[in-house]
């Protein structure tokens, strides 16, 4: 389910968030359904548990998971908007684009390769 490298210069924090997001947002993890303990998770991933508490409290920060009363780390329901995002979101969306973009050109990559990333991101989704 969670794969982090740790080898990345991605921080292990951000890489268990941005798993568990993308697992959430793909609808591999269900609403209702806990996530494993932070010693469980941590022990797994073979990191300390406290990197996983991290991950898990921006989770709930966002909205995207609760601390149930004796369930744990718990996936809440999240509703799709029927109607287009706010100016603000578009905007804050694009932003984070752009940068993804930049960081992708410093990083070698060509526009075609951006492209091509962006597509098979994109198709997880047509579900």
């Amino acid at each position: 389910m969670i794969r982090i490298d740790l080898d990345s210069p991605i921080s292990l924090e951000e890489q268990i968030r941005g798993e568990i997001r993308a697992a959430i947002a793909h609808n591999e993890i269900r609403p209702g359904q806990s996530l494993p303990s932070v010693r469980q998770l941590g022990a797994d991933l073979g990191i300390h548990w406290n990197t996983v508490a991290r991950a898990y409290r921006r989770l709930r920060d966002e909205g995207l998971v609760r601390f149930g009363q004796g369930r744990g780390v718990v996936v809440r329901r999240f509703s799709q908007p029927d109607a287009p995002t706010g100016s603000s979101q578009r905007e804050r969306i694009r932003l984070q684009l752009r940068d993804a973009v930049t960081d992708a050109r410093f990083g070698g990559l060509t526009l075609e390769d951006i492209r091509e990333i962006f597509r098979g991101e994109l198709k997880q989704f047509r579900t």
